[in-house]
């Protein structure tokens, strides 16, 4: 089994991994309770929870695999990107164990952990990797589009300010929303109508046609025009329906008029499969509208399983997997990740 550890952020987690990708138990300690009074996750909170959970947490996951020391056979481990002192938590973690069991440990990109994990499932073994696919990562820290063929893994956009799950964060809390944001604005748009006359947001272009994503533009009018027509979570309900509903349609345009523009310069033969990931993708009005996309293409579509979409630790050891699985031997596996 793969012994997976992620810290990178607020979440603490831990899993293990059959070969053939079977999750056998998958463990989030999270810190939601820990970082909504500051509406935001502040690092040093979030390093003394890791420090707090993560052994306590491995010893809970073999108890509930039912496994010993002597069943781990690898160690998989975010490196970054992250927050440097959970990341530092994490890897000073694997890295000890790694020495104390004699087994090889595996330096993991968190995002290529994300790329991989709309074929991790619930139950059973992953779905079949096709030889090439896009996947579109949308979290709190980033958002990007990858051309994943084979072994190489290729960065096609990125965000050139904040990512989308940040917008959602910080237009929630200028309107007086809970943190996380992303979800509570979801369910308030779900009584929206999508007033676009009456609040209005433009996707945005750059001159040079760069497929490259940008929030912020989006996330000051969000703010100006929320303070401008007083909408706010104590305020005016039906108001903030259709704030809400609109805000959240204007990010979602910008996602697809992206993947649009990558997807009509990509040279034949095209990649069989479209997968989204990152906490975003949990979102319902997301997965409905990808989905939609793809039967208008027919392209596959692959969603993620909700419990896999924030940060876990599962998607770590199905990254490293992959890793294996290219080399041949575990020893043979670099600890430089994929992704610059």
């Amino acid at each position: 089994m793969i012994l997976g550890i992620e810290t990178s952020c607020d979440e603490t987690s831990v899993a293990l991994l059959e070969r053939d990708g079977t999750v056998r138990v998958n463990l989030i300690a999270s810190q939601i309770d820990r970082h909504q009074p500051f509406g935001g996750v502040v690092p040093e909170i979030a390093s003394r929870e890791h420090l707090q959970h993560l052994f306590p947490l491995v010893s809970r996951a073999l108890a509930d695999a039912r496994a010993g020391w002597s069943d781990i056979e690898e160690i998989a481990v975010t490196s970054g990107p992250g927050l440097i002192g959970a990341l530092l938590v994490g890897v000073a973690g694997a890295q000890g164990l790694s020495y104390a069991l004699g087994v090889p440990l595996l330096s993991i990109n968190h995002l290529e952990g994300h790329l991989f994990s709309p074929y991790l499932q619930r139950e059973g073994a992953a779905a079949s990797l096709p030889a090439r696919f896009l996947s579109m990562v949308v979290s709190g820290g980033h958002s990007s589009i990858y051309d994943v063929n084979g072994g190489a893994v290729t960065m096609l956009n990125r965000t050139r300010d904040d990512a989308i799950g940040e917008t959602f964060d910080k237009v929630a809390k200028f309107i007086g929303l809970p943190y996380p944001g992303g979800p509570q604005i979801e369910k308030h748009a779900r009584d929206g109508k999508i007033e676009r006359q009456r609040f209005l947001f433009s996707v945005p272009q750059f001159k040079d046609a760069s497929a490259d994503f940008s929030y912020s533009g989006i996330k000051a009018s969000a703010i100006r025009l929320a303070r401008a027509e007083g909408i706010h979570a104590d305020g005016d309900l039906r108001a903030l329906a259709d704030f809400c509903a609109s805000f959240q349609d204007a990010l979602f345009e910008q996602l697809f008029d992206r993947l649009n523009s990558i997807w009509s310069r990509l040279r034949a033969p095209l990649p069989t499969e479209v997968a989204i990931a990152g906490g975003v993708a949990a979102n319902g009005t997301l997965r409905d509208r990808m989905l939609a996309w793809g039967a208008e293409r027919r392209v596959t579509v692959r969603l993620p399983e909700k419990v896999y979409c924030t940060d876990n630790a599962a998607m770590i050891a199905f990254a490293g997997l992959q890793r294996i699985s290219e080399a041949g031997d575990p020893r043979r596996v670099t600890a430089r990740s994929r992704i610059a």
